[in-house]
């Protein structure tokens, strides 16, 4: 599930770009130690190890403390034997005055229009920085430094050595996160004889290391040099990646409310991409303010129903199909706790929650399962605490499928639809929902819905979904236990246009029933014992607005929450309030912090002649933009109705070519296709012949693409009504005439495929294909782009499955990177060719906990694959580097945005040069950033 990221702080210096860090200054003040005995220096910096006292300043000063602000990752440092440790002082902080070169940016106009997004840069304006502050006589003039600095330094502090032998699983690429001790960055081992105290100084020092936890143990064999990653600079990409547009692209929902005392909660979905989450409003002032909730742990982002009260909450949700379903808990119903894993073990595959209802001793949730023949059946589970639950047994209860349940004290109703017949039955259970009984009650009018039972006073209260008399009323059945049932009372009055009843809510003085009028009105009907009813209100002027959760304050005032379609792009929140005796008003929910967010993602990054191109979506519209030095953007919307994201960019030679998807209406999607010759002017490609989709089949997208010497390969997925997929590959050596594969294995069906590369030999797909919970990573090779075959699945052999994601050619080999499940977790391996595709040799790559891989990228020194690295939903950025495709080592990447609560993670990558630029994700419950990260790879020496 989604991830969740930290506020950026608006009052932060200018950064220095790619990490390039400038020396200290001998002119630090010394440390307030007394000096030691003189140390011999190092002349081999990358040997280094961690010992010697702080030096003492060249020309007197005064003492100064050193500075701790900033965090310096600490170095990899490749240590055979132990040595002993002194403490010194911290590095100097980077100065803030090391400020990049700004671009000359221009304006982007739409690319309707042939000549867009012309901007103002220079041809060659490469990346720079100035490094003011590195020495006292003038700037650093590069990235590279010759020669040894002062004092024995390390000639490149910046640099996280990656390298080393391979290593068993779960063993490698970790190091420490706080700030690197000077004892670990100035080291310089002293010889002569060793005193009696030495020994017992090395297990002291080393014990103090270990003990602060900064002692990383790399091992190098001088055989594979390996990589060299500088550790790089992370800046916020929120106001880099934007487009024009007139609406934020969001997508929320309100489904249900509940209160308790004065405290009110609404729930709902929030999938506003890329980053979905739970939705969960506060009040503690019976709806004066409102206020995000809390929410930790992953799962749906789906909430369904919530009810609550004593001090105990739940919440549940899921997609209503059987593939995920959630449940969170609460205290006070504002910090929410997804139920873990081990509390769900109750739960099925296939299962699904219709209704939850707070007992007297805990809580009761009704729902169906997937029986063994494939047919629906009931469900129904019990729990005194929301966190831990037990399966009910619903075999006798003659009911197909339990849709909505109350309760009153451990007395508890549920409305099923019955195994044979139309209607609604109704089932019971006299402890809590421990066990239930069938009752002999069947409604032949009344449809079982969620929303249609309630529990009011002394008497349970079953009012059927939209179901009127021939008169125009609505019938209303009363019980006292459940077991007996009847006609009770009628809601009379409702407009002719209403179709009824939609839902009936308890409160402390009765019922309340809500019915759509017409499209924009709802009217609020309330009964202190469901037999009389009067009118409430009427909640009008909500033009294009759906309600669906419903609750009453201790106060009497009634809230309603729902959404409307703000504009093709936007669905937004609505919430009304309407007081006892006063007049309904909305909800100002735009000044609730954390809950507005703005639908971008940049989901694909290349380079080509000093020009970056990053493709995406912003605000609902497909986003190009496009740099000379990486640190300044010209953005470039596509406009257009509904939404539009753009998903993979390359550059060939015809020039650059970019693909992705737009709904043409709703529920159809098509290609979406722009090219451009320079980078700088881009334009639309008619999404005809071959590109146009079927009338049978509502979705066609192109997602990927690859420029060899021959041409462009296009991958994407086509689905028909039913939903059912195959994949969909095209070719293009002109971008003007774009033509279908008709040859793929098995003609594509259930395959998708998820990267597409140029090899020498010509073009090679991966992906992935699904029977049950098996996948197998699938490889289809061509030598003209058209004419695709089958290669051997590629699985690691102590794993059950797996999965290609991502692939390129490098120097004589294919490399791809994939995820395989093994033992009863998934983990990322690499697979290497050196046959054109035909055989593979997989090997995992270095990670001790969960991690994913988001992209990869290739460079004359070797390879680059960016993603994530922790636990999910608090994984921080990483990277992996390898010279081969075999051996790997990672780098987790600690500062600048990179780590930190909730989720971060890099999900685009290239290389030009030496330059490795990265986009990539900063997300909380509450936040959501974008990131910038720039680093310099180098091979070791």
């Amino acid at each position: 599930m989604p991830p969740f990221s930290a506020p950026v702080p608006e009052d932060e210096p200018p950064e220095p770009p790619k990490g390039r860090r400038p020396y200290s200054s001998p002119d630090d003040p010394p440390p307030a130690e007394p000096p030691r005995r003189p140390r011999r220096l190092a002349n081999r910096p990358d040997k280094l190890v961690a010992s010697g006292p702080p030096r003492p300043r060249p020309s007197g000063g005064a003492d100064g403390p050193p500075e701790r602000d900033r965090p310096t990752t600490p170095y990899r440092m490749p240590l055979p034997v132990p040595v002993p440790v002194a403490p010194a002082a911290e590095a100097p902080e980077r100065p803030a005055d090391a400020t990049p070169v700004a671009d000359q940016s221009g304006t982007g106009t739409s690319a309707g229009q042939s000549g867009t997004g012309t901007t103002g840069e220079e041809p060659g304006a490469g990346t720079s920085g100035d490094g003011a502050g590195a020495e006292p006589g003038g700037a650093e003039p590069g990235v590279r430094r010759v020669g040894r600095p002062p004092a024995g330094r390390p000639t490149r502090p910046d640099l996280l050595v990656a390298s080393g032998p391979p290593r068993p699983a779960g063993a490698g690429g970790r190091h420490h996160r706080g700030p690197a001790p000077a004892a670990l960055r100035r080291a310089s081992p002293t010889r002569g004889r060793r005193s009696p105290a030495a020994p017992v100084a090395i297990v002291l020092a080393l014990a103090l290391v270990i003990a602060g936890g900064v002692l990383v143990w790399r091992w190098t064999d001088p055989g594979n040099p390996g990589l060299r990653l500088a550790a790089g600079t992370g800046r916020s990409g929120d106001d880099l990646f934007t487009v024009p547009s007139a609406g934020d692209g969001s997508n929320q929902k309100l489904n249900d409310m509940a209160s308790a005392g004065r405290v009110v909660v609404a729930v709902g979905s929030d999938t506003t991409i890329p980053t979905p989450r739970p939705l969960f409003l506060f009040s503690p002032d019976s709806g004066r303010t409102w206020q995000l909730g809390q929410v930790t742990g992953a799962t749906t982002s789906t909430v369904q129903r919530v009810v609550g009260g004593d001090g105990l909450w739940l919440a549940s949700g899921g997609d209503g199909l059987g593939g995920e379903l959630g449940l969170w808990t609460s205290g006070d119903g504002f910090s929410w706790s997804a139920v873990r894993q081990g509390g769900l073990t109750a739960f099925r595959n296939g299962d699904v929650i219709a209704d939850i209802a707070r007992t007297r001793s805990g809580f009761v949730a009704v729902g169906r399962t997937t029986l063994q023949d494939g047919s629906a059946g009931p469900a129904a589970w019990q729990s005194a605490d929301g966190r831990s639950w037990q399966r009910v047994d619903t075999r006798e209860l003659g009911a197909r499928e339990l849709k909505a349940v109350a309760a009153r004290g451990d007395t508890v109703v549920a409305v099923a639809q019955p195994a044979q017949g139309e209607g609604s039955r109704a089932v019971r259970s006299a402890d809590g929902g421990r066990t239930w009984q069938a009752t002999g009650f069947q409604l032949l009018e009344a449809t079982p819905r969620t929303g249609s039972l309630a529990a009011a006073g002394e008497r349970f209260v079953l009012v059927p979904f939209r179901k009127r008399t021939p008169e125009g009323d609505v019938r209303v059945y009363c019980s006292p236990t459940g077991a007996e049932w009847s006609h009770c009372g009628s809601i009379r009055g409702l407009p002719g246009e209403s179709p009824g009843v939609d839902s009936v809510v308890t409160h402390a003085g009765g019922i309340v029933a809500i019915s759509q009028a017409n499209l924009g009105t709802y009217t609020v009907l309330s009964s202190a014992d469901g037999r009389t009813w009067t009118k409430r209100a009427d909640l009008g002027d909500l033009s294009g607005a759906t309600l669906r959760g419903f609750t009453v304050t201790e106060a009497g005032t009634l809230f309603a929450g729902g959404d409307r379609a703000a504009a093709d792009v936007d669905n937004q929140l609505v919430l009304m309030s309407a007081p006892r005796g006063g007049d309904p008003s909305q909800v100002r929910l735009a000044d609730v912090e954390g809950l507005s967010r703005i639908a971008r993602q940049t989901t694909r990054l290349a380079a080509h002649d000093g020009r970056y191109v990053a493709v995406g979506t912003a605000s609902g519209d497909a986003g190009i933009w496009t740099s000379l030095n990486w640190q300044n953007w010209t953005s470039m919307s596509l406009g257009g109705p509904h939404q539009q994201i753009l998903d993979d960019v390359a550059h060939g030679r015809r020039g650059w070519l970019a693909v992705g998807g737009t709904q043409t209406a709703v529920g159809v999607t098509e290609p979406l296709l722009v090219s451009s010759a320079d980078g700088r002017a881009w334009k639309p490609v008619a999404a005809s012949g071959d590109l146009s989709r079927r009338q049978d089949h509502p979705y066609l997208d192109a997602r990927l693409v690859a420029a060899g010497p021959k041409g462009y390969v296009l991958a994407g997925e086509e689905r028909d009504q039913a939903g059912v997929a195959r994949a969909a590959l095209w070719f293009t050596s002109d971008l003007r005439r774009f033509t279908r594969s008709r040859k793929l294995p098995q003609g594509g069906s259930g395959v998708r495929v998820h990267d597409v590369a140029a090899t020498p030999g010509g073009y090679v797909a991966v992906g992935g294909t699904s029977a049950g919970d098996e996948e197998g990573g699938v490889v289809w090779t061509s030598e003209d782009g058209l004419n695709w075959k089958a290669r051997e699945r590629v699985t690691p052999s102590d794993s059950s499955g797996a999965v290609l994601r991502q692939v390129v050619a490098h120097q004589d080999r294919i490399v791809a990177i994939g995820a395989a499940r093994s033992q009863g977790s998934r983990r990322v391996f690499s697979a290497v060719s050196e046959d054109g595709g035909a055989t593979w040799r997989t090997s995992w790559l270095p990670a001790d906990r969960a991690a994913a891989v988001y992209d990869l990228a290739a460079a004359g020194q070797g390879l680059v694959a960016v993603g994530w690295h922790g636990t999910s939903g608090d994984g921080d950025s990483a990277a992996w580097l390898s010279r081969d495709g075999t051996t790997w080592d990672r780098t987790d990447l600690t500062e600048d945005r990179l780590a930190g609560p909730g989720m971060q993670w890099l999900a685009a990558v290239t290389v030009a040069g030496s330059e490795v630029v990265a986009l990539g994700r900063s997300t909380t419950y509450s936040a959501d950033h974008l990131i910038l990260w720039t680093s310099t790879l180098s091979a070791g020496r």
